[in-house]
């Protein structure tokens, strides 16, 4: 959205959005990664001379291009940063936006591309247990890779929010959760698991992939009502 950041005013999109979702490939990484977003975003505001005297101020950084200098400095960075993690400050931040997010990954895991949908259901149904007001709020949305790149939008919460949430029924069905062993668990990631370890119900299945010319690899689903 145009204009939505003015380098001038410097705009804190960590306190516009209500709750913040993101790319999780373990449960608390946005907790460990966070910190240097976090005090990026503070270091100019009323609240930071509150963490400073908890934990005292940032290492500066060598002006040098010496390699020992600058990997000691990163070192005292990463000391900070778990520094930042721990003021209560900083927890009360992460419980109030980032929390929910990560309940669900906690009970399944990396979901790869997936991981950032899992932390929305996630926070939306944990805020519906909660009875949270969230029409009208910001939600802001972070995914990332193993490189360089990154995504950072934003999302306004509808209306009619409950209602889709209220359907989703996702800790429930997590609950369901049906244990494998570990050949089973190489055959599915592998792709050699030839039947389902679970009955599809009430779900789109994948029925078929395709081997030979121009269908080689297409992945056939089917709606398996019961």
């Amino acid at each position: 959205k145009q204009k939505r950041w003015d380098p001038e005013l410097g705009t804190q999109f960590t306190e516009q959005w209500s709750r913040i979702i993101m790319h999780l490939p373990y449960a608390f990484q946005a907790k460990r990664m966070f910190p240097d977003v976090f005090r990026h975003d503070r270091m100019n505001t009323d609240m930071w001379p509150n963490v400073v005297s908890q934990i005292g101020e940032p290492p500066v950084k060598p002006e040098s291009d010496d390699p020992e200098a600058l990997l000691a400095w990163e070192k005292e960075m990463d000391g900070y940063r778990r520094a930042i993690s721990k003021t209560q400050e900083y927890l009360e931040f992460h419980k109030e936006r980032i929390e929910k997010g990560q309940r669900a990954s906690s009970l399944i895991g990396n979901q790869y591309t997936g991981s950032i949908f899992l932390a929305l259901m996630s926070t939306f149904e944990s805020d519906l247990e909660d009875n949270s007001n969230l029409e009208g709020e910001l939600f802001g949305l972070c995914g990332y890779g193993s490189g360089a790149k990154a995504k950072v939008f934003e999302g306004k919460v509808a209306p009619r929010w409950r209602e889709v949430v209220a359907g989703w029924q996702l800790f429930e069905r997590l609950a369901g959760r049906v244990a494998i062993d570990q050949v089973t668990y190489e055959n599915l990631h592998k792709g050699t698991q030839e039947e389902s370890v679970v009955s599809p119900r009430g779900e789109f299945a994948l029925v078929e992939i395709g081997e030979d010319g121009a269908n080689e690899g297409a992945r056939t689903y089917k709606w398996i009502s019961q």
